[in-house]
């Protein structure tokens, strides 16, 4: 081993100094839905929906791609405000610890084959990640000698590997073994979504193949596959202060974006006559790719509405979501935000005592307390809710003795 090596081992941070800084937001949101798992009876075929094929890169030129904005990593994590090409996401802010990234790249240099990644296509030609952005990442940074901690940067020498790897940096390779990294190849699955219907084919792969050490929410992929003016504006509404009061702190699964899209979504229910078919995540869905390109004509009072409804219920009570007093419903949250909405909607005078009122009357009646615990995605229930909800907020006595 070369003094070289030994000073930097010498010189080397304690376990865990040198980790990839993460995000401070938490990973899951304190939200009860039971339902959030149901399955989607009839999925999209992907011969109807989707072009697939292989393609082969080598490690340089996947990291060359990644360098130029070719292949897009999208980001995940709520507060952040990247757009690529329409694509609108949120930094996901979770990274592999160093000594996952030191063994991948030892895997590499060893000669082991590499997982694959599945990529999709844009129609401006260029490719989102949506299975190995791990794996780019610590390639990517391995190449160019650095990654990201809480204080700047670090070099990336590696540590957690056998000894003939130890210390070394990209840079300090011997040429055989750079020319083995770079030649490296990384088999990749390209999906081509067709349409909108491709959008949701796309989808649901990737509810499927999620891999990796953290998989995606359903909300993240929805931000990434589905991004445009509704996804905007539900992180528009997520920013609202009283909102932000009674659901509790970001995190990065997005469940605060999602029960702010299904209200909005079931809010259709009551104003258009909708019809909701199960599964809950189909229903969703089928909202962003309707509003994709341009929002809803009463989205601004639509604006007005959840701002109001929020600010009644904080003012009602803060914890009037938690059902029990616990963790937030998300079944009690959708049908809450829609009946408060339909209610001012309708020009009903409200304020923070009448609120709790209806809330103390809604969730004394024991239909209400069924539909917002049993099969809370279920079409009979989903209507129960909505509509006793809204009657309540509207001023119909609701409550019973059960």
């Amino acid at each position: 081993m070369t003094d070289r090596t030994l000073n930097d081992l010498d010189n080397a941070p304690a376990e865990g100094a040198e980790d990839p800084e993460e995000s401070t937001v938490a990973e899951v949101s304190d939200v009860v839905d039971p339902d959030a798992d149901s399955v989607d009876a009839s999925p999209v075929r992907a011969e109807e929906a989707l072009r697939y094929f292989g393609a082969d890169f080598d490690v340089d030129g996947l990291v060359r791609r990644l360098g130029n904005g070719t292949f897009i990593i999208p980001t995940f994590e709520p507060l952040a405000e990247a757009e690529t090409e329409g694509y609108a996401g949120f930094q996901r802010g979770l990274v592999w610890k160093k000594k996952q990234m030191d063994r991948f790249v030892e895997s590499v240099l060893l000669g082991y084959p590499v997982p694959g990644i599945f990529l999709v296509e844009l129609p401006s030609r260029r490719y989102l990640v949506l299975d190995g952005q791990q794996r780019m990442t610590t390639l990517h940074s391995f190449r160019h000698g650095t990654y990201p901690v809480k204080d700047g940067v670090r070099k990336f020498s590696l540590r957690y590997v056998g000894d003939d790897y130890k210390g070394l940096a990209y840079a300090d390779l011997k040429p055989e073994l750079k020319l083995l990294f770079d030649n490296t190849f990384i088999q990749a699955t390209i999906v081509v979504p067709q349409g909108e219907a491709g959008r949701k084919a796309v989808y649901a792969l990737f509810e499927r193949i999620n891999s990796g050490g953290t998989n995606l929410r359903p909300q993240q992929i929805r931000v990434a596959l589905f991004a445009g003016k509704a996804v905007n504006f539900v992180r528009e509404l997520n920013s609202d202060g009283n909102w932000r009061e009674i659901f509790g702190p970001h995190t990065r699964d997005l469940k605060d974006h999602e029960l702010i899209l299904r209200a909005l979504a079931l809010l259709r229910i009551v104003r258009e006559g909708k019809t909701f078919a199960p599964p809950m995540a189909k229903f969703l869905n089928d909202y962003l790719s309707d509003y994709r390109s341009e929002l809803p004509p009463d989205a601004h009072a639509i604006n007005d509405e959840f701002a109001a409804a929020c600010r009644l219920l904080l003012e009602a009570d803060p914890a009037a979501l938690r059902l029990g007093g616990r963790q937030v419903n998300a079944a009690h949250t959708d049908a809450v935000l829609v009946g408060l909405m339909v209610a001012l909607g309708e020009g009903v005078t409200l304020d923070g005592a009448r609120v709790a009122a209806s809330l103390a009357s809604l969730i004394g009646n024991s239909e209400y307390r069924k539909a917002v615990s049993e099969s809370t995605s279920h079409s009979d229930q989903v209507k129960t809710r909505i509509r006793l909800a809204v009657e309540a907020f509207e001023g119909e006595p609701v409550a019973d003795q059960s």
